[in-house]
């Protein structure tokens, strides 16, 4: 192997592994690094190479690199048992789904198609959990969702029931007192907030009742809604919801 070949894969798997450490690449953090990508083509077309062959995907946003699982991906994606012992309190498949089902409804808060480029600054967390509740409500109202359960592979019935029998607050929820737990519907909520936070992908500031979107999370949707493929999916339905 010639010491050029050789200096570009080391180049490579430096930046690959810090991505895959959690590390931040870009003109912030690890600038050497990011520099090394945005301006050596060879450089990026190799980094690119290992990403596809691990099932990854890489975004470039905002200055930054970030690495995210493919989906379907076994060995660094997360399974849905995975994601039962990462999320507090979740310990059933229904609440699991739960959880997705609101971190949809969040995701078509901060963007709207026609604005990918621009999300909003801020959603409100008490807007979050009404739009949530505004969403099942438009669901409860569809005739036959065991059919459409069937149809996008998502157990919107099931999910239904969990958030319905969850009451509005507990006392100490309204007296704003912070809870995490799933006991009703702002503590459920909120827990799925930590987990964003947790992930890198959120920032829920408490003491202003707001979630605020990290580069991370606008990277991801920025590259998911620029996938045309992904127009008619389950995100674009549950966005659906809102005109129901």
């Amino acid at each position: 192997m010639n010491a050029g070949i050789r200096e570009i894969l080391d180049s490579s798997f430096e930046i690959f592994n810090a991505l895959l450490e959690g590390q931040d690449v870009g003109q912030a953090k690890n600038r050497e690094l990011y520099e090394r990508y945005r301006y050596n083509p060879d450089i990026e077309e190799m980094v690119q190479y290992i990403v596809d062959k691990m099932g990854m995907e890489l975004y470039h946003y905002n200055e930054k690199l970030f690495l995210s699982p493919g989906t379907g991906n076994r060995l660094f994606g997360y399974s849905n048992d995975d994601l039962k012992r990462r999320i507090p309190y979740i310990t059933r498949n229904d609440e699991l789904y739960l959880c997705y089902f609101i971190i949809m409804v969040l995701i078509t808060m901060f963007y709207k198609e026609s604005g990918i480029d621009t999300p909003i600054n801020y959603v409100r967390f008490s807007s979050l959990v009404e739009e949530v509740s505004n969403r099942f409500e438009a669901l409860i109202n569809i005739e036959d969702v065991e059919t459409l359960s069937h149809e996008y592979q998502f157990n919107f019935a099931d999910i239904c029931k969990v958030w319905t029998t969850l009451p509005d607050a507990r006392e100490d929820a309204q007296l704003g007192i912070q809870q995490r737990g799933k006991n009703d519907k702002i503590s459920f909520t909120r827990n799925v907030c930590y987990f964003l936070q947790d992930e890198g992908l959120a920032v829920l500031d408490n003491d202003r009742n707001l979630i605020f979107p990290n580069d991370r999370f606008k990277a991801i949707i920025y590259y998911y809604y620029e996938d045309r493929d992904n127009k008619n999916d389950i995100l674009g339905f549950v966005n659906g919801l809102e005109g129901e």
